[in-house]
């Protein structure tokens, strides 16, 4: 092997092993951040609270392309889950919180969320329609609902149904 050559390898290698240390050290945060949707508006931010092995309020109406907070405070004493089922599949998102994240080939999968623990999901919603997503631990029969809404020129109706919505900075 020539020298030029071993030098490119060398270099290919050692800028591999950078790239994947930096991706350990930041626990897969890398990917998040390449994928975080940008927001030129203000965001509608949806609190959902865990408790009693339910999700509450539910369902929730947001506007379709509006960007969207949904924080999620798990109340309960057990871990929770949230789990968009086929909601945000190949959707951008950023998440925030002391969750776990998981992500897989279309995207965001789903999120563990501890005892006490606050979630947030940051998206725009690219489909109008009616979405559920679930808790997908053993045993726990929770299921919530998004209704994704055309946006009407004044948002605030298309929210009525769910009274935590509210403006975000």
């Amino acid at each position: 092997m020539s020298a030029p050559m071993g030098r490119r390898r060398s270099l290919a290698s050692t800028l591999a092993a950078v790239f994947l240390a930096v991706l350990w050290f930041h626990g897969g945060q890398v990917l998040v951040l390449a994928s975080e949707p940008t927001f030129d508006i203000q965001a509608i931010r949806v609190d959902i609270t865990i408790k009693a092995r339910r999700f509450h309020p539910s369902p929730v109406s947001v506007p379709v392309g509006r960007p969207i907070v949904l924080v999620f405070h798990n109340e309960d004493v057990e871990l929770h889950a949230f789990v968009p089922q086929q909601f945000l599949e190949h959707v951008p998102v950023h998440i925030d919180g002391n969750g776990a994240p998981q992500f897989g080939e279309k995207g965001f999968e789903r999120v563990l969320i501890p005892s006490g623990g606050r979630e947030e999901i940051h998206f725009v919603p690219t489909a109008v329609g009616t979405f559920e997503y679930r808790c997908d631990l053993p045993g726990h029969q929770m299921t919530g609902t998004i209704v994704v809404e055309e946006q009407a020129a004044d948002h605030r109706p298309a929210l009525g149904r769910s009274n935590r919505a509210q403006e975000t900075p």
